[in-house]
Formats: structure tokens, C-alpha cells, sequence
């Protein structure tokens, strides 16, 4: 079953690759092969940078851990498909750059607590506070 999978993907990179061909010819679909491994690269090298800023935004209660699994993932993703030669690949490397779409391709697989709301919680904690004063 998996070998079917590898098939279709292979046809639909053949197609998108001639129909890019066909637009910017051979030697741009070379070049552009060249630039987009080029910026999954720097993606990659530069990934603690967005790691961390998504990692301040998660400890600030910006975004949900959902937002955070999928845009570091989804992240890394785009990057290693961009390195791949082909049409489809660069597209897909491309379209996984942003949050949103690793957000919506990574719910299905996710199951996290729905009823905690990070930002409205108004759970009570009770503490008593004694003074050392009062006792010495």
C-alpha cells in the first residue's frame, strides 16, 4: 500500500515540474531548484530562532501547545522539502512555512484538554500567610 503512495507522488511531482518547466523553461526551473535549497538551508539553520520565539509566545500564553507542535514541525518539514529538488516538493516547502497550515494538518492527530483555557482561568488558590513576628 505505502508503494502506491510513492507513485502518486512521483506522478504529481513529474506533472508540476514539466508545468513549471513549461512556464520559466529549463534553466529557471534549475535555478529555482538552486534558491529554494538554498532557503531550506537557511531555514535550518536559522530554526532555534523561530524555536524560541514560538517557545516565549507558548510560556506567555499566546498560542496553545497545538500551535506550537505544528509550526515547529510543519516548520522543519518546509525546510527539508525545499532542500528536495521538484515542482511540488518547493510548493509544499513553501505552503508549510506558515503556522497556520501545519495548525490544521496536525489537529486530526492531536488530542489535547479542550476544557482548559489558559488565558480566562480562574482557579482560587487558598494560602495562609503566618508572620514570624507573631510567634518569636
Amino acid at each position: 500500500m505505502p508503494l502506491i503512495f510513492v507513485f502518486i507522488y512521483l506522478f504529481i511531482e513529474v506533472l508540476v515540474s514539466y508545468e513549471i518547466i513549461e512556464i520559466i523553461g529549463v534553466f529557471g526551473f534549475v535555478l529555482e531548484i538552486i534558491v529554494t535549497a538554498f532557503v531550506g538551508f537557511l531555514i535550518i539553520i536559522n530554526f532555534r530562532i523561530f524555536f524560541v520565539e514560538a517557545l516565549i509566545k507558548l510560556r506567555d500564553r499566546e498560542i496553545t501547545q497545538e500551535a506550537f507542535i505544528g509550526s515547529n514541525i510543519f516548520r522543519i518539514l518546509g525546510a527539508i522539502l525545499l532542500i528536495l529538488p521538484g515542482g511540488f516538493t518547493d510548493i509544499l516547502g513553501i505552503v508549510m512555512q506558515f503556522g497556520s497550515v501545519g495548525f490544521f494538518m496536525l489537529k486530526p492527530f492531536i488530542k489535547l484538554d479542550k476544557n482548559k483555557n489558559f488565558k480566562d482561568s480562574n482557579d482560587i488558590i487558598d494560602v495562609e500567610v503566618i508572620s514570624k513576628d507573631k510567634y518569636e
